[in-house]
């Protein structure tokens, strides 16, 4: 029973996301989805599943054309995507081994309950797959690593024969990763098909079996894993790097505006050690897991208290309200959630940093000036922040610290969920705010984007800084090397 995704086609409005995309998995096979950012992996298994229905091509199983118009038909099917979102399809409030039967004795059409049958056949079939753990737990308490394994064990037990999985070892540490590693095995000798994508090439070549490329939509390479290398797939992966517009490069002189040593991020890891120049955009590159968020936010006061050197004054940073008042800003990757605030308006978000008396005016005077600069549409200050496209919310995110003029900008991922017509200005309004003199800190996992932004580049890996380099000597391919094998390449900078 292979699964065959044939010749797929698929768009959104006038922009191509998939341009005849073969891709098959089969029985007791782990076949890796590789690609950057907006290559078209989240699209494609989104057509598996029954998310989207593909505009040209077709889903087959074992070569019968099949259609599903929901994940649930997917499903029924045996084709399961459990995403990155790992409390989604989980009832928080449940036990586990509820969490476990309860969708079972719903398809068995049982009327009769018995909590003491229920528990024994969750604890039996978490013993399958070599975990023993107290099954009344409330899921509430599970840690992220066994939350994605109860999720895929909960649809092997219900007769899943494929399960599509989109960067399940992102927030895996290293025994958690070796005993995922230890499952998957399980499931392959039970004949499921998997489709996994990640980051993490190690564990790429680890686990798979197969490797296929996306690449602007297009499939560039499939290679049996022991048939190629980690070279040949990140040169497919990124392919040609003259497009990629650069910021001119440039030293900077001067003694440090922002300087932190020996910042703790895990307490196997040497703490972390930056100092950043006036006008200077520092970039740290690092996979998913690699501690980038850890950082940004430790940075900005949410974790624990911690000296800085700003402005050549040791200042201690406490909580996030004394990071704000010491001049840092910090735009987070959940803009959604933490950036913006999607009851209140553009004026309001963009005026928060006035001090002193404040007229209606002059809010709606400087909103209307920032609106112009930024091109954030709709133009209108008394629009509603959440009603805006993802694009427009980030430039508010942004904008809003513009009139604190910060000595530190803090950007976690501000490029996720952006179009392409919105990066480019972002990049913009980024560089602007370097040039009224506050030092960058820009954290990502994309290369691109690194590249595109970057005076300095850090390699993060294992919540530890393993490289530096200078913009004008890096290379995408060097990027996700250094990053995947966690050392400095010889003879890098």
């Amino acid at each position: 029973m292979t699964l065959v995704l044939r010749s797929i086609e698929h768009g959104f409005g006038a922009q191509k996301v998939l341009d005849r995309v073969t891709f098959a998995v089969a029985p007791g096979e782990v076949h890796a989805l590789l690609g950057m950012n907006g290559a078209g992996k989240s699209t494609l298994l989104h057509l598996a599943a029954g998310v989207y229905i593909p505009q040209g091509g077709a889903v087959e199983i074992d070569r019968r054309p099949v259609a599903f118009r929901s994940p649930k038909e997917a499903a029924a099917a045996g084709i399961v995507f459990l995403t990155q979102e790992v409390d989604r399809g989980l009832v928080p409030s449940l036990t586990v081994h509820e969490n476990l039967t309860v969708g079972l004795l719903k398809d068995e059409r049982r009327i009769g309950f018995s909590r003491r049958n229920n528990r024994l056949r969750a604890r039996e079939m978490l013993r399958r797959f070599g975990l023993d753990w107290n099954v009344n737990r409330p899921v509430a308490s599970l840690s992220i690593y066994e939350k994605q394994m109860l999720s895929i064990v909960r649809a092997v037990a219900g007769q899943a024969k494929y399960l599509l999985l989109d960067e399940p070892t992102a927030s895996f540490d290293r025994k958690e990763a070796e005993r995922f590693g230890q499952l998957i095995e399980e499931l392959k000798r039970q004949g499921i098909g998997i489709v996994f994508v990640s980051h993490r090439m190690n564990e790429i070549f680890a686990l798979s079996d197969r490797i296929s490329v996306l690449r602007g939509g297009k499939l560039v390479l499939e290679r049996k894993t022991g048939q190629t290398t980690l070279e040949e797939v990140v040169a497919a992966m990124t392919g040609g790097e003259a497009s990629i517009r650069r910021r001119p490069y440039k030293e900077f002189e001067g003694p440090e505006q922002f300087a932190v040593r020996g910042l703790p991020l895990d307490p196997d890891a040497p703490g972390i050690g930056l100092g950043l120049k006036p006008g200077e955009i520092v970039v740290g590159f690092g996979l998913l897991g690699s501690g980038k968020t850890r950082l940004a936010r430790a940075l900005f006061g949410a974790s624990k208290p911690y000296r800085a050197l700003i402005r050549g004054n040791e200042r201690l940073i406490r909580g996030t309200r004394g990071a704000a008042r010491q001049g840092l800003a910090f735009v987070p990757e959940e803009r959604g959630k933490q950036g913006i605030w999607k009851r209140y308006d553009i004026r309001t978000h963009l005026a928060l940093s006035f001090r002193g008396w404040i007229f209606k005016s002059r809010e709606i005077a400087y909103a209307r000036e920032l609106i112009g600069a930024f091109a954030i549409s709709p133009a209108i200050p008394s629009y509603k922040a959440g009603a805006l496209s993802g694009g427009n919310q980030q430039k508010v995110a942004i904008a809003k610290w513009f009139a604190r003029k910060p000595v530190l900008a803090i950007f976690d991922e501000p490029m996720k969920g952006i179009d392409v017509a919105a990066k480019e200005t972002i990049f913009r309004m980024i560089e602007s705010l370097a040039d009224q003199g506050a030092s960058i800190l820009y954290l990502t996992a994309e290369p691109d984007d690194a590249l595109r932004i970057a005076d300095r580049i850090f390699v993060l890996s294992r919540r530890r800084i393993v490289a530096w380099m200078s913009s004008d000597k890096a290379t995408a391919e060097m990027l996700l090397s250094v990053a995947e094998r966690g050392e400095q390449p010889s003879g890098g900078n």
